[in-house]
């Protein structure tokens, strides 16, 4: 087969995965060799779509040869195989391949694969480009065996600390707490609390990661403090230079006028007149100022208004030539001055955070070296600098395989950087005549935010490959790979949408091509949404089943539930109000969703064939607690968050408690959640009040005594031995939380989190806390395969995926960027900054419009444009059988309205003759009620539930000590008891000691709360016995069972060794009754011992329990020999 490069430019519900598995199984399969499969790259954009694919491929291979089969699977299957089949033949000149001989190959790369799972190359882009960075460390200058970090939140935070401890701490970074100091000032200026500048800079150093200022980056870094310093002094004395001498000019006219003692009524057009316009400029100064009025004043020479009295008329016969002439220089300093002045005024108030950039990102490489550790966003940008100036074999043969076939998935989601890393990869295997594939959809590009470019996919379906590379840096480099590629480019489309409705495909088709078609001034649009892009039904398809709705709403609407059949208000009231009220455009919306909820159910639909999907989180997290409140089963992104699950809160409130225990509010909380969560039930009013006293205790024992009281004893004076997880398992086997509480995901994910953390970080308490109050907002469990409830998610997160039935409530996003949003624009040479800086970072205003960043500006308003459109374009194209869509009704025929959503649903339905002033609901379509049966509940999944969690550490000083303290052989009660005695003394130093030891023999579980009287009872008599009391007093010193060894290594050890005052020493031993010679034996050999080490004078003693007897004597042997 031909080199060829596939580009597939694939419509949402087209099949984009389907085609992507038929081209791996074909390029596996038409060799006959079954490793063959390892020449083959799969890329895709997620873990989720690489597994799928994966589970397809392997799926397909398998049931090629599966004769037990469902009859519709090998219908599937079998089709899938002709395919594969009639294009090997063709493709390859494989005519004498039979299906036979296909299968019996397909079983063969299916055991091989098995076998070689690890070679099975199909992954995210993530995963491949850390491949090819672990393969050469040295070379990208990475520290070897580094860990790969994701928390970019961490990482920025403490790069900020670390910066700001520099300035605190190192006189030669005077220049850095200069640059810092004046930035918090200008922050107090504007009215803004300093205390906002660490987290300021950690937002803004964000930029260090991502990959759509690198070339920006690159730039900046090379320029100083001093370099920045110099610049904004410059571009300041500009602006203020130019604002001085206007504002001169415009007081010299003002003071003119009120000299002679005109009033401003007495000039022509009055106080909106050329009065007006010299006032202005001295009272917040904008350059932009214009005044139509002054300009036809001064045009026309009529100074005087008919008010004015014939004093001021012959005052300002005389003035008028200044007045005149000051006005013209004036606006011939703006003509002049405009464009710069603006740019300055928006580019000075991010110079303080740009210059210290490249100090952060030192700060972060200094993190990273001495952790270890390369964040992700780091791989992309080093890989870039090799692949750009060396040879493919340099970065990718020590991989140890040379990939012949690249398939690239979600092509639009790629980067600049991520392409310009895997082209090395195609030109070699096209120059190998190889087949290579990429497929995207630019209709579905919404992450340019993170760096997805949507014109790649345009210009190389276009074989415009000129445009991918002019302008850049890189172009040198990258301008021969694209003109390999441009001989072997084969577009293709994928435009049959086998998901939705007919009349759904219709709908998106013509609403997208009217708003296309209305837009002339983006051409990039019309680009992406031309008639090559328009989607078209599957043959045979049947259509009439569709539910297609509009809904419009507003503030101010009265509280009458909607007829949806019927498209029309009712006269029933919604639950909750009275006739009077008027609900708000949040309000009415939310039961508009729950009537679309309610029908749909009411047509056949279970809760989880139902999504609504909203552009924002926010508008998700209302919908999902309105949703909750009315009942419903509901997956939503807080449902699944880890800080809403309350086990969870009930734990972190406890190790706020252990953390700091005068933390009243975490009390309360904990003490709270115990009632709600574990008791299942709301605390009453006495209860409430002893909640509240409890929390502002001034010691924490009442807290902990309450708890016990409940049966619930944490033995918190002991939490500061165990470490997290143990603290944490502790906590559930307590509470019992695993038993009580349909919420074991969150507890089993917080396990991992917590063991994470503490192999990663460390085990302090403290430190965790704050971990996770940096982090809680992105903790979640996975979305739970087997719950029958609706979801509601964000358009993001939902591409990809379909619904029966779709709900897109809240249609009035914004096709404009947010004024808070940043431009990273380049200059012109000309315009530099200082003559160095050539990036401009502002904020998007549309007086850039009239400066060096005017084209550039003009791209960022189109690219928001159409990825806001996209975001539409992606929930719209969702749906199998309904949709739901609720805008915002508004004046749309007032300026601005076409930068909202709403505003293009509003002008499709003008367009097609239906709109109507007063109208609310449009029903595009009108499906027949129906039983369906759509998502079905997996039935292979198992949800685990439990899991066996035991006080380990008391276990193993049970297992340790079992030998020591119990008598199994005898099981005697006395006996257990006389060992328990000779364990707990052994423990004992001092008399005084003995409360503490047996405490200490309770805790390690040795002994029972219960059987501590008794213990104490028998300690004492031993301690009190007449000839034992002086061996326990402080006036000797104690060696409890000190091991003693010989010359030949063998080991002796007395129970007690007594030192006295004047050298002395006494040898105790503790036995059972009766006496033995050898309990005298063994002592007289520890006492030979202790002849050895030239003691005097040795006593022996033995205690026999039961008896309470001592047998005591001097020893007057000779040495050990």
């Amino acid at each position: 087969m031909p080199a060829s490069f596939k580009i597939y430019s694939s419509s949402a519900g087209s099949g984009k995965t389907y085609h992507l598995t038929k081209e791996y199984l074909k390029l596996a399969l038409q060799s006959e060799e079954p490793s063959y499969y390892k020449n083959i790259l799969a890329i895709t954009f997620t873990n989720d779509a690489a597994q799928e694919m994966k589970t397809r491929i392997l799926g397909a291979l398998r049931g090629f040869n599966d004769t037990a089969l469902p009859e519709k699977e090998k219908r599937n299957s079998d089709q899938l195989l002709f395919y594969i089949l009639q294009e090997i033949r063709t493709e390859y000149g494989q005519s004498d391949l039979t299906e036979e001989g296909l299968r019996a190959r397909a079983s063969k790369v299916f055991d091989h694969l098995l076998f070689h799972y690890s070679e099975f190359a199909v992954s995210t882009i993530d995963s491949f480009v850390n491949k090819v960075v672990s393969a050469f460390t040295t070379e990208l200058k990475l520290p070897h065996n580094f860990e790969v970090d994701m928390d970019a939140q961490t990482l920025l935070s403490t790069a900020v600390s670390l910066l700001l401890n520099k300035v605190n701490t190192q006189a030669e970074n005077r220049l850095l707490a200069e640059t810092l100091q004046q930035y918090a000032l200008d922050k107090a200026e504007e009215g803004k609390s300093w205390n906002v500048l660490p987290d300021e800079l950690a937002d803004f150093a964000r930029n260090l990661l991502n990959e759509q200022t690198y070339e920006h980056l690159l730039d900046i870094g090379k320029l100083t403090l001093q370099d920045f310093k110099k610049i904004r002094s410059e571009l300041y004395s500009q602006k203020v230079n130019v604002e001085k001498q206007i504002q001169t000019l415009a007081q010299e006219a003002s003071d003119l006028i009120d000299r002679h003692g005109i009033m401003p009524e007495e000039m022509s057009y009055g106080k909106n007149g050329i009065y007006s316009y010299f006032r202005k400029w001295n009272s917040g100064f904008d350059i932009t100022i214009a005044n139509s009025n002054a300009a036809k004043t001064v045009n026309d020479d009529k100074w005087a208004s008919a008010k004015a009295s014939t004093g001021a008329k012959v005052a300002l016969d005389q003035i008028k030539p200044r007045l005149a002439e000051i006005y013209r220089g004036i606006e011939d300093l703006k003509e002049r001055e405009t464009q710069n002045h603006i740019l300055i005024s928006a580019m000075l108030p991010h110079l303080y955070k740009l210059s210290v950039l490249s100090e952060l990102d030192r700060c972060i490489q200094e993190i990273k070296l001495d952790k270890n550790l390369v964040h992700i966003s780091e791989f992309n940008k080093r890989i870039t600098e090799i692949v750009l100036q060396e040879p493919i074999p340099f970065i990718y043969e020590r991989l140890g395989e040379r990939y012949q076939h690249i398939l690239i998935d979600e092509f639009q989601d790629t980067s600049v950087l991520q392409w310009n890393n895997l082209l090395p990869l195609v030109e070699n295997a096209l120059a190998g005549d190889n087949f290579n594939m990429v497929v995207g959809d630019a209709k579905q590009a919404i992450y340019g935010w993170r760096g997805g470019e949507m014109e790649q996919i345009l210009h190389l379906h276009r074989n415009q490959t000129h445009h991918l590379y002019q302008n850049s840096r890189f172009e040198e480099n990258v301008a021969p790979r694209y003109d390999t590629l441009r001989w072997t480019l084969s577009p293709d489309n994928l435009n049959t949408n086998y998901r939705s409705a007919p009349e759904i495909i219709q709908f998106n088709n013509e609403l997208f091509g009217f708003i296309s078609q209305s837009n002339p001034q983006f051409p990039l649009l019309q680009a992406i949404y031309d008639d090559k892009f328009q989607q078209e039904s599957p043959a045979g398809k049947e259509s009439g089943k569709a539910h297609l709705q509009v809904l419009f709403t507003q503030d101010e609407v009265p509280p009458f539930k909607v007829d949806l059949d019927a498209c029309r208000q009712t006269e029933e009231i919604y639950e909750g109000y009275a006739e009077e009220d008027l609900l708000s455009y949040q309000e009415s919306t939310l039961q508009l969703v729950l009537q679309m909820v309610q029908q749909a159910q009411a047509d056949g639909y279970a809760p989880r064939d139902i999504a609504i999907l909203s552009r924002t989180n926010r508008n998700s997290k209302l919908v999902a607690n309105f949703l909750k409140q009315k009942k419903y089963d509901i997956i939503s992104q807080d449902s699944l968050s880890l800080q809403f699950a309350e086990v969870i809160n009930l734990i972190i409130a406890f190790f706020r408690i252990l953390n700091q225990p005068t933390n009243s509010l975490a009390r309360s909380q904990a003490l709270y959640l115990v009632y709600k969560v574990v008791h299942q039930e709301l605390p009453d009013s006495a209860t409430t009040g002893k909640i509240a006293a409890l929390a502002v205790e001034p010691s924490i024992d009442p807290f902990f005594q309450f708890l016990q009281q409940q049966g619930f004893d944490l033995a918190y004076r002991d939490a500061g031995n165990l470490s997290i997880y143990e603290l944490t398992e502790k906590l559930i086997r307590v509470f019992d939380l695993l038993d009580k509480n349909n919420e074991c995901e969150y507890l089993f994910r917080f396990l991992d989190l917590v063991l994470e953390y503490t192999l990663k970080y460390s085990n302090n308490l403290n430190n965790f806390l704050q971990y996770w109050d940096l982090h809680k907002e992105n903790l979640s469990i996975n979305t739970p395969k087997d719950r029958d409830a609706i979801t509601i998610t964000s358009i993001h997160k939902s591409k990809g995926l379909d619904y029966p039935v779709v709900i897109v409530p809240f249609c009035d996003w914004s096709l404009e960027p947010q004024t808070s949003s940043l431009l990273w624009g380049t200059l012109p040479e000309s315009v530099a900054a200082g003559g160095k800086l050539r990036t401009a970072v502002v904020n998007l205003n549309k007086k850039l419009e009239q400066t060096a960043l005017a084209d550039q500006y003009a791209q960022k308003l189109e690219k928001t444009f159409i990825e806001s459109l996209n975001m539409l374009y992606v929930a719209l194209t969702r749906p199998v059988d309904r949709l739901y869509l609720i805008g915002k009704a508004q004046d749309f025929r007032k300026g601005g309205a076409q930068k909202n959503v709403s505003f293009w649903l509003h002008k499709y339905l003008e367009s097609k003759a239906l709109w109507q002033e007063g109208q609310f609901c449009y029903q595009l379509a009108k499906g027949a009620p129906q039983a369906v049966s759509h998502k079905a509940v997996s039935e292979d999944v198992y949800v685990l539930d439990k899991f066996t969690s035991a006080d380990w550490a008391q276990n193993l000083k049970l297992k340790q000590h079992a030998n020591n303290v119990f008598d199994f052989e005898t099981q005697q009660e006395h006996r257990r008891w006389n060992r328990k005695l000779h364990y707990a003394l052994a423990r004992i130093t001092y008399a005084d000691d003995a409360p503490k030891a047996l405490r200490q023999l309770v805790h390690q579980g040795i002994i029972s709360q219960r059987e501590l009287p008794t213990l104490t009872q028998m300690v004492d008599h031993v301690l009190t016995h007449p000839q034992m009391q002086r061996y326990f007093s402080r006036a000797v010193t104690v060696e409890n069972e000190r091991e003693v060894l010989d010359v030949r290594t063998n080991r002796y050890k007395p129970d007690r060794i007594v030192f006295g005052e004047t050298g002395e020493v006494t040898l105790i031993d503790y036995k059972l009754p009766p006496a033995k010679e050898e309990y005298v034996e063994n002592l007289n050999s520890y006492a030979a011992l202790f002849r050895e080490l030239m003691m005097s004078r040795i006593t022996c003693v033995v205690y026999y329990f039961e008896e309470e007897r001592v047998e005591e004597w001097e020893f007057v042997g000779e040495v050990a020999g």
